[in-house]
């Protein structure tokens, strides 16, 4: 090999290296109904069929009854905020909890996923968390009706001069940034 000369005869890879590639062929085209029928014939993606599936759903490791909700608690975040009225799923102990996944079981009789230092296994009524979030609905609806009126007072105040020679032409209160994210959907 080396380095090439002018006048070396070209080898085969080079060759067709050299030739212009080949054009694109038309081999037939697919009508819209065929593609629709087509479409329509792959089963609905698992998040249309049941809302309420998530892929973290602890059910699937711990048979529990109807009206538990189970979440898996971060324990550096225990540590910050406490339990909040969850509690700790008992992997040995109480009837209602049976394990499926023996490994998951932790010496201090939690339920964790990754290991010992994992995230725990906590439980709560399904009535308690319906109540706490709409308690938590009510608060955000309240800051958003005092981050309104705070705003039409600065305004006032603004415009009877309480601010020396500050003035202000237009203000408005920026409702459409504020957003619940259970409402925002994937539309793409």
């Amino acid at each position: 090999m080396g380095t090439p000369r002018i006048g070396r005869a070209l080898t085969t890879a080079a060759e067709e290296l050299a030739q212009p590639a080949l054009a694109a062929e038309m081999v037939g085209t697919v009508s819209a109904e065929s593609l629709e029928r087509k479409l329509k014939e792959l089963p609905p993606p698992p998040w249309e069929v049941d809302p309420g599936h998530r892929h973290q759903d602890a059910r699937q490791y711990v048979h529990c009854p109807a009206d538990v909700e189970l979440r898996w608690v971060n324990p550096r975040i225990l540590e910050q905020v406490g339990w909040r009225h969850w509690q700790a799923v008992p992997a040995k102990g109480d009837s209602r909890f049976i394990v499926k996944n023996r490994s998951m079981i932790a010496v201090d009789n939690t339920v964790r996923r990754g290991g010992t230092g994992g995230d725990i296994l906590a439980w709560m009524y399904k009535h308690w968390v319906e109540s706490r979030t709409s308690l938590k609905l009510a608060a955000i609806e309240k800051q958003k009706r005092s981050a309104v009126a705070r705003h039409s007072q600065l305004r006032e105040e603004l415009a009877r001069g309480s601010y020396n020679k500050v003035r202000i032409d237009t203000a408005h209160h920026p409702t459409h940034t504020t957003a619940d994210g259970r409402d925002m959907r994937d539309h793409g």
